[in-house]
Formats: structure tokens, C-alpha cells, sequence
């Protein structure tokens, strides 16, 4: 005979098996299939077809590094910042965060034209503490930090752009598939001689030229880069670069660069930074807020020089008040703490 307490057992053990059912299928329906060996291989061969063809590829490019179609891609990256003067380890300086907005249209034969903004506020290293004023740790010197604001800059992707890698928009490199991501890495390297020299601007100079490595990376999944059905593909973006000694560090003519490595992705917008984050930018850098009223082209290394040059007329740059002293600034051996 069976009790009403087994019944209602039985219903209680039927339904918790339907349910633990239903919950496996709509798990397994929501997540991400990996794809298999041949899967792999099938789109391994798609995108070496694609590749192939200059027009197409240029398009492949544009969707992952912007978008095919006219609209503003956004992304946000931390930039841990490091000095290296040739010897020993590197040393940590500070963290740059920042934000970018690229406007992307479509151009003639193939191309895309690019407009590129972007900001960043300085933070202590590795951690989200915004700072104004940081003390360089080579030669003990109380810099004030002059935030990062840069663009509007132009850029263009065509089928028949130079390869030639000393170019602000380079022709990216060798564009590879591993596991189901698709890698686009660019090389950026500028050399040009020195604008302001050690004997006329002390610590503030540098040496007789100054050097730009940047290296990008890009990537995005393979699925998203082949549906032909998008216009964009959300991407991952890394980046080191190994840059001479900017003004503001006050390093003079020693030698060594800082070293930067970075790592972020493209963002839906404002909306979806950190509100801390967000609160900062609104802050120190406005302007990426309100692009419709920056018109004219900014370059924060440009504009740095130009207010030591106002600084030295007005008689209030720290270098030229009687009685400053240069500090030495000291090898790596000589750091505390290293």
C-alpha cells in the first residue's frame, strides 16, 4: 500500500529529475561550444582565404580593430608605466588610465578612415588611486603629472597601404589564428631628433634624438570575425611600447625609456567603465566627454613644452629660481628598495 508521505515523494523526486534536466539542457544551450579539431581547421582555412584577398582583408582588420560600418568604437586600457635605464630591473612609475574613442567610416575602394581620441589620468602604480603630483624615484624630484590628452589624430586602412612600419597606422603585421582567437599585432617605430637639449632645459632636455616603439595587439574570436552578418567584432587589446624619457620625468640625458605594458578591450561606452574610473576622466580629462566641442588637435608632449617655454618668459619655471640644484639622478644600483 502506498502512503500519501511515498507519494508525495515520488512527485518531489519526479520533478527534482525534470528540473535538474531542464537546468542541464538550457545550461548547455547558453554556453559557448568549443570547437573541435576540424571545426578549427575549417575556419583556419576561411581566414586564410580571406586573408588572401588585400580588400577583404582590410575589411577583416577594420571590423576587429574598429567597425566596417560609420560609428564610434570606445575602449578603455590599463597602462602600467616602468623605467629602464639598461641595467638592472625595471622600476615601477605609475599607472596611466586610459580611454579611447575611435569615429570609423567607410572610405573609397576598400579603406577606412579613423579619427582617434584619447585621455588618461595618472594613478598610483597598479592600484586606482588618482594622483596629481608623483616623486620620480631615480632622481627624487616632485613632478607634477601632466594628464594625457591626445587627437584628434587621423588614420587610415586601405587595401594598398605601405607596409613600411615607421607609420602611426602601420599596415599590421603576419595576422594569425590560435586556438578559436584571431591575433592582429602591429609594430609602430618612430626615430627623431631631440627638441629640447639638456644645456638649454637641464632635466626637462634629453639627448640628440628620441625614440617610439609600440607594440599592439589585437584579438578577437573567430567566429565573431568571420559572421559576415557584423559590422565589428569585440576585442581584446594588449600593447608594450619602449618610449625615450618623456620632458616631465626630468631624467635629462640618461640614459634608458620607459616601458609600458597595457592590457584592455573595447567598451559599449561611458556607461560601462567603473564609476570610480568614470568620476576620474570626468575630472582630469572633460574633454572625451564632449567631442563635439574638441576641434582643434591636441598633443599633450607639445603642449608640456609649450608651458615650460611660457614658464621660462613669465620667470617662474623651478629650474631657472636662484638657488635650485639639479639632482643627481641615480643608477638602479643606487635605488632603495632594488
Amino acid at each position: 500500500m502506498t502512503t500519501p508521505f511515498a507519494t508525495r515523494m515520488k512527485s518531489f523526486a519526479k520533478r527534482s529529475m525534470i528540473t535538474g534536466a531542464c537546468l542541464a539542457m538550457a545550461a548547455c544551450a547558453q554556453a559557448p561550444q568549443e570547437l573541435t579539431p576540424a571545426q578549427l581547421e575549417e575556419r583556419r582555412t576561411e581566414l586564410n582565404e580571406t586573408l588572401a584577398d588585400p580588400v577583404a582583408r582590410t575589411k577583416l582588420i577594420a571590423k576587429v580593430l574598429g567597425a566596417t560600418e560609420e560609428m564610434e568604437r570606445h575602449g578603455f586600457l590599463k597602462f602600467h608605466v616602468f623605467g629602464f635605464t639598461g641595467e638592472g630591473n625595471a622600476v615601477p612609475f605609475f599607472t596611466m588610465n586610459n580611454y579611447i574613442i575611435q569615429k570609423w567610416s567607410p572610405g573609397e575602394e576598400g579603406s577606412f578612415n579613423v579619427e582617434h581620441y584619447e585621455v588618461a589620468y595618472y594613478s598610483e602604480f597598479d592600484t586606482d588611486e588618482a594622483i596629481t603630483e608623483w616623486t620620480n624615484p631615480f632622481n627624487g624630484e616632485v613632478i607634477e603629472m601632466p594628464h594625457f590628452v591626445l587627437g584628434p589624430v587621423p588614420r587610415f586602412y586601405s587595401p594598398g597601404m605601405s607596409k613600411d612600419p615607421a607609420s602611426f597606422a602601420p599596415d599590421p603585421m603576419n595576422i594569425t589564428m590560435i586556438g578559436d582567437r584571431v591575433y592582429i599585432p602591429t609594430l609602430t617605430r618612430f626615430r627623431f631628433p631631440g627638441q629640447m637639449t639638456t644645456e638649454e632645459w637641464g632635466l626637462y632636455g634629453g639627448g640628440d634624438e628620441s625614440f617610439w616603439d609600440s607594440m599592439l595587439v589585437y584579438s578577437a574570436d573567430i567566429e565573431d570575425v568571420l559572421d559576415e552578418t557584423k559590422t565589428h567584432a569585440p576585442a581584446e587589446i594588449h600593447m608594450q611600447n619602449l618610449v625615450s624619457w618623456s620632458p616631465y620625468l626630468k631624467m635629462g640625458d640618461t640614459p634608458g625609456r620607459t616601458m609600458v605594458r597595457a592590457y584592455g578591450q573595447h567598451i559599449s561606452g561611458y556607461d560601462a567603465l567603473p564609476k570610480t574610473t568614470r568620476a576620474n576622466l570626468e575630472k582630469f580629462t572633460p574633454e572625451i566627454f564632449d567631442l563635439a566641442s574638441w576641434e582643434q588637435p591636441r598633443i599633450d608632449g607639445v603642449e608640456f613644452m609649450q608651458k615650460l617655454v611660457e614658464q621660462r618668459v613669465n620667470g617662474t619655471l623651478d629650474i631657472d629660481q636662484p638657488g635650485y640644484k639639479a639632482p643627481k639622478v641615480k643608477s638602479f644600483f643606487e635605488l632603495e628598495g632594488f
